[in-house]
């Protein structure tokens, strides 16, 4: 089950990040995220009444830190998102989401078996190899070096949020996620507020606006399942399966925007099937 609700949560990752993204290729990418992480902020605290858990001091401090966490990391992937191309940047950022929920898992005591390790090594090298992607006439994409630097910096700070909502005690329930959202809602607020040069309203169509109400929506669904994940399992192979979203994004990319897959592509995408099987047999 904790495999299958990792997975879940990995489809909801990408296809928000998709919108998200197409979005911030359409206005500037903090005027996404003003309005994505309070609509998130509802859906929360909904799941948060909806699922027993308790307020205490350690989940808020959690909750706090993993808010400044999260809002650095989504700033950081919807800028190299808009640079694109998204085939490229996702993947990227999930790679270096890996890492550190493997390393944390490692230390607070989990033990993977030989087939945990084959599932996982199947895991990132799908992801590789889904962002290999060519140029439109066929030869080498040449990608931008501060987009691929933003995509690394955004799945290390990816990885380092997992890694504190997914240690939080299981007593707390979804309530250290509502304070990282909080706590991210108002830094991106103050943000906007203090360095904002046009209007909120100014670039948003009724398509846009919508596209980033169900991004927010699904972004925030996608933390309360990933939660769920690690309540039922261990936290690096929860993190390793939720970091298969890059397929979810490249196939949306690949219908809505035009971007065409090579066949190693595919390949990628259906080793990245296959390794979340692997994992879920853990």
């Amino acid at each position: 089950m904790a495999a299958f609700l990792a997975l879940i949560s990995s489809l909801m990752w990408g296809t928000a990040d998709f919108f998200g993204g197409f979005v911030s290729k359409k206005i500037p990418a903090n005027k996404v995220l003003v309005l994505s992480y309070p609509v998130g902020l509802f859906f929360l605290f909904i799941y948060a009444l909806m699922l027993p858990g308790e307020i205490t001091l350690n989940g808020l401090v959690i909750g706090l830190i993993a808010g400044v966490v999260g809002i650095l990391a989504m700033g950081s992937l919807y800028l190299a998102l808009a640079i694109g191309p998204m085939g490229v940047m996702s993947p990227v950022t999930a790679a270096s989401s890996t890492f550190i929920p493997i390393a944390m898992g490692l230390l607070v005591g989990e033990k993977l078996s030989w087939i945990a390790w084959t599932g996982i090594g199947i895991a990132i090298l799908s992801v590789v190899l889904v962002s290999m992607e060519t140029s439109p006439t066929g030869g080498r994409l040449v990608i931008s070096g501060k987009g691929l630097a933003l995509s690394i910096a955004s799945g290390l700070l990816i990885g380092t949020f997992l890694s504190l909502v997914g240690l939080a005690s299981t007593n707390n329930g979804m309530w250290p996620l509502v304070f990282a959202r909080l706590m991210s809602s108002i830094l991106v607020l103050g943000y906007f507020i203090i360095k904002k040069s046009e209007k909120f309203n100014t670039g948003y169509d009724s398509k846009l606006f919508a596209l980033v109400i169900i991004s927010g929506a699904l972004d925030a669904t996608a933390n309360a399942v990933f939660v769920l994940a690690t309540f039922d399992g261990y936290l690096s192979i929860a993190a390793v399966i939720a970091s298969l979203y890059p397929a979810a994004t490249v196939i949306l990319a690949t219908a809505f925007l035009k971007e065409k897959l090579t066949g190693i592509q595919f390949v990628g995408i259906g080793m990245a099937f296959f390794s979340a099987g692997i994992l879920s047999l853990v």
